[in-house]
C-alpha cells in the first residue's frame, strides 16, 4: 500500500520549489539587468548580421529551414492535441531525425537529394543551428499552447460561469 501522506507532501512541495526558483531567477535578472540587456543586445546585433549576411547567401538552405520550421510547427501542433510531454519527446524525435535525413541520410540518400531539390549544402554547424532554433521556437510555442490550455482549464473549474 504507498503512503498517501508521502506522495500529498511531495505534490505540496515541488509547486512551492518551482515558485521559488521563478522568484531567484527574477531576482537574479533585475539584479543584473545592466548585463543582462547587454548580452540581449550582443546576441541580437550579432544574430541579425548573420542572419542578413547568411540568408542572401544561401536561399536554398533558407527555404528548406523555412520548411522545416512549417514541418516543425504541425508536428508540435499534434503533439499538443494528442498529449503531453511524451508526445512532445516524440515530436522532437521526429524533427531531429528528419532534419538530420534530409541534409545527411542514413543508409540512404538525403531526403534533399531524394526529393530533387538539390539545394547547396550547408555546413554541419549550419545545419545543428538552424535546426536547434527552429526546434526551440516551435517548441516555445509548444509550451505556450499547453500553459494557455491548463489555464482555461483552472479558470473554467474555478468559475463556471465562464
Amino acid at each position: 500500500m504507498v503512503d498517501q501522506r508521502q506522495s500529498s507532501s511531495r505534490g505540496f512541495l515541488k509547486p512551492v520549489v518551482y515558485g521559488l526558483i521563478v522568484l531567484v531567477v527574477v531576482v537574479a535578472a533585475i539584479y543584473f539587468r545592466t548585463q543582462v540587456w547587454e548580452a540581449v543586445k550582443w546576441l541580437s546585433r550579432t544574430f541579425s548580421d548573420w542572419v542578413t549576411g547568411w540568408v542572401p547567401d544561401h536561399p536554398g538552405a533558407t527555404g528548406a529551414i523555412l520548411g522545416f520550421a512549417v514541418l516543425a510547427f504541425v508536428l508540435n501542433w499534434l503533439a499538443h492535441v494528442r498529449g503531453r510531454l511524451r508526445a512532445w519527446v516524440f515530436a522532437i524525435v521526429v524533427e531531429v531525425g528528419l532534419w538530420l535525413l534530409f541534409w545527411y541520410g542514413l543508409l540512404i540518400p538525403s531526403l534533399n537529394d531524394l526529393f530533387g531539390l538539390h539545394i547547396a549544402r550547408i555546413t554541419p554547424n549550419e545545419v545543428v543551428l538552424s535546426g536547434a532554433i527552429v526546434i526551440a521556437v516551435t517548441g516555445v510555442v509548444f509550451w505556450i499552447l499547453e500553459v494557455r490550455e491548463e489555464w482555461n482549464k483552472y479558470r473554467h473549474r474555478t468559475n463556471p460561469d465562464d
